[in-house]
């Protein structure tokens, strides 16, 4: 059940930007609006509880995660991921076959923690700091520390005490946050390599400084889910907000504004309102749950087969922000990785394994990033398909991999294999499959929306 859940995270990091629910091409969203987002106007009160939905959805979905995690791994361990995933992975969708996760559930109000890391050169690493509104607010790892050995400090907002010495102070923005690792595997063989990293690694509490809560209730709906489909969603808000205050001034102003609907930290608005106030909430539901599906589909667009999102990571639009927290909770912000999606060839024709395709990349221009780029293939339920060569990913760290005499790479995918290419083939099912694109430590041409994976032709 901990692998099943460690490979949930994996999943959801994984899609969040190259589900269905974007694919701009930019660094930013399409407005700054912290406050209104379904504008509808007419002085219903239930286009206001439809804000707040938007609003708090991120916080909800991420105390389900917090809870179920909590519970199961404890409160401020670490927890590793031992061994890869494979097609036999089939309780979570979109395993990932390229890093090792672990993760840990971090209850600040407590008193802070330490997180300590030896020096790590020799493969792409990151630990990656989720407040409870989603936002990833620090990095420890290759790119934000330079792999470089350390000690830092995660301390709760307002915490006043001492910090060790040679110690580096991360303050989070929420009392909860989520820590999730990430350690590259070369080969099979190189699992055994990451798992010794494992008693080097050490999270521990500086000491109990308070009396606050370190355990977590049981969680109310799924930890993935998007939040409740009935108005009690506001009695779980006004939870959630209990034990995560707003950390923006934005976000603090939208709550200032969701006080006449009865929602605040510990209130119920819901279970305590009348039937005239129950019914204002429960529209509100429907027309947020809308807003947030509406949003989804138009920001669906793909150009040459494939969809990327730029705008995530961290956010300051509430309705990308509950757009992503629905598929893609816990993203990651673009310069530590950025996710292509295809489920469409170059000539818009969904992929159909019993037809030959030739990914063209030309000289120079494959992925331009400093840490690895991989390409998944997955069957139509977004799940690894067994195959003859156990071959679930190509990219840079393919052995068998062939450039042609002009510096050029072909990739080629389908069922049958390539006769001559076999060294530069992706297996695919006898069927529909899917595409995604992992690529870590994106080059600017990619943070700037100047470079798209090639399409990937049929091959006539």
């Amino acid at each position: 059940m901990v692998a099943v859940l460690v490979g949930a995270v994996a999943v959801m990091l994984a899609f969040a930007a190259c589900s269905s629910s974007g694919s701009r091409r930019g660094t930013g969203s399409t407005t700054s609006s912290t406050t209104s987002t379904s504008s509808t106007g007419g002085g219903d009160p239930s286009a206001l509880a439809a804000d707040a939905y938007i609003w708090g959805s991120p916080l909800v979905i991420t105390e389900r995660t917090l809870q179920t995690f909590g519970n199961l791994l404890g409160i401020n361990h670490l927890y590793w991921q031992t061994a890869l995933s494979d097609p036999s992975s089939r309780v979570v969708v979109g395993p990932n076959v390229d890093t090792l996760y672990s993760v840990a559930v971090l209850d600040l109000r407590g008193g802070p923690v330490m997180l300590t890391v030896p020096r790590i050169t020799d493969r792409y690493y990151t630990f990656q700091f989720i407040d409870a509104w989603t936002n990833s607010f620090a990095y420890v790892g290759t790119r934000a520390t330079g792999g470089r050995s350390g000690t830092w400090l995660v301390s709760p907002p307002g915490w006043r005490g001492t910090v060790p010495s040679g110690a580096q102070q991360l303050v989070a923005p929420t009392a909860q946050v989520f820590l999730l690792g990430r350690f590259l595997v070369k080969d099979a063989a190189d699992v055994a390599n990451v798992q010794r990293l494992h008693a080097t690694v050490t999270l521990t509490p500086l000491g109990r400084t308070g009396a606050g809560a370190t355990t977590l209730g049981a969680p109310r709906g799924s930890p993935v889910a998007v939040a409740t489909q009935d108005a009690s969603f506001y009695d779980e808000l006004g939870d959630a907000l209990a034990s995560n205050a707003p950390a923006t001034d934005a976000d603090r102003a939208a709550l200032a504004r969701f006080a006449s609907l009865g929602i605040g930290p510990g209130r119920h608005p819901f279970r305590d309102g009348s039937p005239a106030a129950r019914d204002v909430l429960t529209r509100g539901v429907a027309r947020g749950e809308a807003a947030v599906t509406a949003a989804a589909r138009s920001q669906s667009r793909a150009r040459d087969g494939w969809t990327i999102r730029l705008d995530i990571g961290t956010y300051t639009d509430v309705l990308v922000r509950a757009v992503v927290a629905r598929v893609g909770w816990g993203a990651n912000v673009p310069q530590e990785a950025v996710y292509a999606s295809s489920e469409v060839d170059g000539d818009g024709h969904r992929y159909d394994g019993t037809q030959s395709y030739v990914m063209h990349f030309a000289p120079g221009a494959l992925p331009p990033v400093r840490a690895f780029w991989s390409l998944t293939l997955y069957g139509p339920t977004h799940f690894l398909v067994e195959n003859s060569l156990h071959r679930y990913a190509i990219g840079d760290r393919t052995p068998t991999l062939v450039h042609n005499a002009d510096g050029s790479l072909d990739l080629y995918i389908g069922h049958a294999a390539p006769r001559g290419h076999e060294g530069n083939w992706l297996p695919a099912p006898a069927g529909p499959f899917l595409l995604s694109l992992r690529m870590y430590l994106p080059g600017a041409p990619i943070l700037e929306g100047r470079y798209l994976p090639p399409p990937v032709r049929r091959v006539r």
